[in-house]
């Protein structure tokens, strides 16, 4: 019973919506069949669904087993409920709500009612806040039946064909911009080609002439994304965000950001260090506007850049501020786990080392380049203790954790150097200068080493 439709749709109802879900049922409009009512009322209260046979002596108890019979049950339960969560929907969308009356009214042939209507919509979209695709498409559907309504029989066209048309442009433009944004940032992500979209280039000439804010936010979004080397780009969309970021849903106006601190990323991989303070200081804008938060929550991997961020340009004692404060917006599934890690990595950025190694011990994450990276602190915390019993004991279990691991590629190749040349280090520190130069030789002639500066500095 739990694998049928029915049932895994009632599964994801809250109680609130169970209660509404029963007074649509009990609605003839919408239901006449007591035997789906009484099905919804066994789904309440089974604490255990037994089998077919059982379900049909609940619902029919003077009828034989007939499977097909329940089969149909289930089913029309499963369409009412998909009826029901369709009007949930609807009931939520007060723009959709108004637009369908318009267009009732129009289709009826009720002018003064349908005008009345039109008009209030067309108020409340000048009213509203965001400027974003969706804005302008409910507007060119507000047109839409406008110019439906005022050209029947006419000789003149609709005075409205300019506003609808300007919705339109709007609509696309701003889509085809987001969409090449996305695939952008996705081939970043994956490594692969972006996905060239057939508007991208027709919408970018569009954006280039256009004055609304929000078109021009996401042209420069896609420049930055397109172009590491725009500068100017980047500066225009930083200006733009910092005026025009609210013209967006929360999560579009999420994403526009994101372009901006990974275009900051990009170049401080490339040794400009100055876009590392950028990067930051956008990371602290986004968490000043509740950009960067989702239903309240930080993404423990937002949570962990901005700390990282913070002690790469020194603000360490921000960085511990910055962790605290934002505890309580991890995930609650993770959040003492992933506050454990990012105050493990702040001890060690502060050369904290005992610190860090009494957080850094305990803790293990699904994720293998997060556990890499707390293996490589606990390498170098160890080191720099002193502690060298526990440090080749490390050694040995890291090197047998890297050879399990067969989906690392050149990382691991990467990481075994690290591990071969830190148990050379330790043997040659002490040696004479010859000896230490030629180590430093070999270490910066290998192409892949993990922590290579690190290495070198001990030497």
């Amino acid at each position: 019973m739990q694998n049928t439709v029915a049932y895994q749709l009632f599964q994801s109802l809250s109680a609130n919506e169970v209660l509404r879900f029963e007074k649509f049922l009990n609605s003839p409009y919408f239901n006449q069949r007591q035997d789906v009512r009484d099905l919804l009322g066994y789904f309440r209260q089974a604490a255990e669904l037994s089998d077919k046979k059982a379900l049909f002596a609940q619902l029919y108890p003077d009828q034989a087993f007939n499977n097909l019979q329940l089969n149909y049950v289930l089913g029309f339960f499963a369409e009412r409920l998909e009826q029901f969560l369709a009007c949930e929907e609807l009931q939520s969308d007060h723009f959709q709500q108004q637009l369908l009356r318009c267009r009732a009214f129009r289709k009826r042939g009720l002018s003064r009612h349908f005008e009345r209507n039109a008009q209030a919509l067309a108020r409340a979209r000048g009213q509203a806040p965001l400027r974003n695709a969706e804005y302008w498409l409910q507007t060119y559907q507000l047109e839409s039946e406008v110019f439906a309504q005022q050209m029947p029989g006419s000789r003149i066209a609709p005075d409205n064909l300019p506003r609808l048309i300007y919705a339109f442009n709007q609509f696309v433009a701003l889509e085809s911009l987001r969409w090449a944004s996305t695939a952008h940032a996705l081939s970043a992500v994956s490594k692969g080609a972006a996905q060239e979209l057939p508007f991208t280039d027709t919408a970018i000439g569009y954006a280039e002439s256009s004055q609304e804010p929000a078109t021009m936010l996401l042209r420069e979004s896609l420049e930055v994304l397109r172009n590491p080397a725009a500068e100017t780009a980047f500066q225009r969309l930083k200006t733009l965000i910092s005026t025009h970021a609210p013209l967006f849903s929360p999560t579009e106006a999420r994403d526009i950001l994101m372009a901006a601190i990974n275009f900051c990323i990009r170049r401080h991989n490339q040794g400009d260090k100055h876009y590392t303070r950028e990067a930051l200081e956008l990371y602290k804008k986004g968490l000043e506007t509740g950009i960067l938060l989702e239903h309240e929550q930080l993404s423990r991997y937002t949570y962990g850049n901005i700390n990282n961020l913070a002690h790469l340009v020194g603000e360490t004692a921000w960085a511990k501020k910055f962790l605290d404060t934002y505890r309580p917006c991890l995930p609650a599934a993770e959040r003492e786990k992933v506050y454990q890690y990012n105050i493990a990595i702040h001890h060690f950025r502060c050369s904290e080392y005992a610190q860090a190694l009494e957080l850094l011990r305990d803790i293990e994450f699904s994720e293998v380049f997060v556990n890499l990276d707390v293996r490589k602190m606990l390498v170098r915390s160890y080191f720099e203790l002193g502690e060298w019993p526990a440090l080749f004991s490390l050694l040995d279990s890291f090197r047998a954790y890297l050879r399990r691991q067969k989906q690392l590629g050149y990382h691991r190749e990467s990481y075994l150097n690290f591990l071969k040349f830190t148990l050379c280090v330790e043997k040659t520190m002490r040696a004479g200068k010859a000896k230490r130069q030629a180590l430093a030789r070999r270490i910066a002639a290998t192409p892949s080493v993990a922590e290579r500066e690190w290495l070198l500095s001990k030497l």
